[in-house]
C-alpha cells in the first residue's frame, strides 16, 4: 500500500490580489500577535492537492491488485513442479526459471512502489511549500511576526483520538480573531483559479 505518512511539502507561490475583507486589520496586526493556521484543514480543502492524492492512492490500489495477480500466476506455475522428479534436469531447469522470474518481478514491484512513495512525498512537499509561501506572504502584508500551526477541530468527548490531539496540542487558548485558516484557504483557491485562467488564455 502506498504510504499515508504526513510529509511536510512546499512550491513557489504566484502573486494574487488580496480581498479587503481578508484577515486582520493593520491596527490589530501592529500589536504583534501570533496568527494560527490549521494546516491540515488547508491541505484537506486544497483545490488540487486532494484530487492528486486520491489519484495516487487509486494508482497504488491498482498496483496492489497487479501484484496479487502476479503472485497468483507464479503460484500456479509452481504447481507444475509437483509432477516432476526433483532429481530430473527438467525440474531443476523449471525451478531455476521460476526463481529468476520471481526475483525479477520482486525487484520490479519494489522499484514501482518506491516510485509511488517518492511521488507522494513530492506532492506533499510541493503543496506544503505552496501553503507555507501563501502564509508567509499573507503575514508579511498584515505585519504578523509569526504563524503557528494548530488543530482547529472541536474537542468531542465521544472521540478519544480527537481528545488526545487537543490535549497534546501546543495551543491551549486562542482568540478566534487570529485564526487565519479560512483566509489562507480562500487565497489559495483564488490563486489556483487565476492560474487556470492564465492557462486557458494561453491555449
Amino acid at each position: 500500500m502506498l504510504s499515508t505518512r504526513k510529509i511536510a511539502t512546499s512550491v513557489v507561490v504566484a502573486a494574487v490580489s488580496c480581498v479587503a475583507s481578508f484577515g486582520l486589520t493593520q491596527s490589530a496586526a501592529a500589536q504583534g500577535s501570533i496568527a494560527l493556521v490549521d494546516v491540515g484543514k488547508v491541505l484537506k480543502n486544497h483545490p488540487v492537492f486532494d484530487q492528486q492524492l486520491q489519484s495516487l492512492r487509486a494508482e497504488a490500489e491498482q498496483f496492489k491488485a497487479q501484484t496479487q495477480a502476479i503472485q497468483q500466476q507464479l503460484q500456479q506455475e509452481a504447481q507444475s513442479l509437483r509432477g516432476l522428479d526433483p532429481a530430473s534436469d527438467q525440474f531443476k531447469s523449471e525451478e531455476s526459471r521460476l526463481a529468476q522470474k520471481s526475483a525479477a518481478k520482486e525487484v520490479e514491484q519494489r522499484n514501482a512502489m518506491r516510485e509511488l512513495v517518492k511521488r507522494e512525498a513530492r506532492l506533499h512537499y510541493d503543496t506544503y511549500q505552496e501553503v507555507q509561501g501563501v502564509i508567509a506572504d499573507y503575514c508579511s502584508r498584515k505585519g504578523i511576526p509569526m504563524a503557528m500551526r494548530f488543530n482547529s477541530i472541536e474537542m468531542d468527548k465521544n472521540k478519544p483520538a480527537v481528545i488526545m490531539q487537543k490535549v497534546n496540542g501546543a495551543v491551549v487558548f486562542h482568540n478566534r480573531q487570529w485564526d487565519i485558516t479560512n483566509d489562507i484557504m480562500t487565497q489559495i483557491v483564488q490563486m489556483k483559479a487565476a492560474s487556470r485562467d492564465i492557462d486557458n488564455n494561453r491555449r
